[in-house]
């Protein structure tokens, strides 16, 4: 992971924005984990100063200027699931009419503002999963893979975190890694019991169906009707 580390350090020396690389991984736990990257990323992209402030909540430290990322969907502040944003302003209890501690993220163009019991709701977003990164894009992804992922590395998710690239893909790690992830395919099954529905719908169709067809998982069509 050192040479992943190096690339940011580079970019930050160089006065390039940082906002453009996005990091995407598919575990949260590990040495090389999600939690992991966003702690080392925010101590190197977003350190720590006298004149900037910042809150401990649940370990975690969220500081003026971190990227952040939704987790759950808060339809009445206009905020959903994978929203990213940035920590704007953090205010102490003495400091507002309400005399709760306030951390404010800005979103686009508005402003979402939590108080303790909602802090749960937003982690950072130096590093967010592949699965929370679908449906957007970055001008720059980073895609560590390393053997402590290999319960998670499959061909589908590779390919979905490449094709968040909208200029530039970076993939580093081991080689060995990568290989067997892009050779091993997504053997979820998806049960459904559409085909008996049909069935049930249209009594006059040739479709073939087995036992299993009709009520595969204890699902019964009925109860689609």
């Amino acid at each position: 992971m050192r040479p992943f580390y190096k690339y940011f350090r580079r970019r930050n020396k160089k006065g390039m924005d940082v906002n453009d690389i996005q990091v995407l991984a598919p575990m949260y736990r590990s040495q090389a984990g999600i939690d992991t990257i966003n702690k080392a990323l925010q101590e190197l992209i977003n350190p720590p100063k006298n004149t900037k402030r910042q809150i401990i909540y649940m370990e975690k430290t969220f500081r003026v200027g971190d990227r952040v990322i939704q987790l759950v969907n808060q339809p009445e502040d206009g905020v959903f699931n994978g929203d990213i944003g940035k920590v704007a302003a953090i205010f102490k209890e003495e400091e507002n009419t309400d005399h709760e501690e306030q951390l404010v993220v800005v979103f686009d163009d508005k402003e979402v503002v939590y108080v303790r019991k909602d802090y749960g709701n937003i982690t950072h977003a130096y590093c967010i999963s592949i699965h929370k990164s679908q449906g957007s894009e970055f001008p720059i992804v980073v895609m560590p893979i390393v053997n402590s992922y290999h319960r998670m590395l499959r061909k589908n998710l590779i390919y979905t975190a490449i094709t968040r690239a909208k200029q530039s893909l970076i993939i580093c790690g081991q080689q060995q890694a990568f290989l067997r992830g892009v050779e091993t395919m997504d053997t979820n099954k998806r049960n459904t019991s559409l085909r008996g529905l049909f069935a049930q719908r249209l009594p006059d169709t040739d479709l073939e169906l087995t036992d299993s067809d009709v009520e595969e998982d204890g699902i019964s069509p009925y109860d689609f009707m």
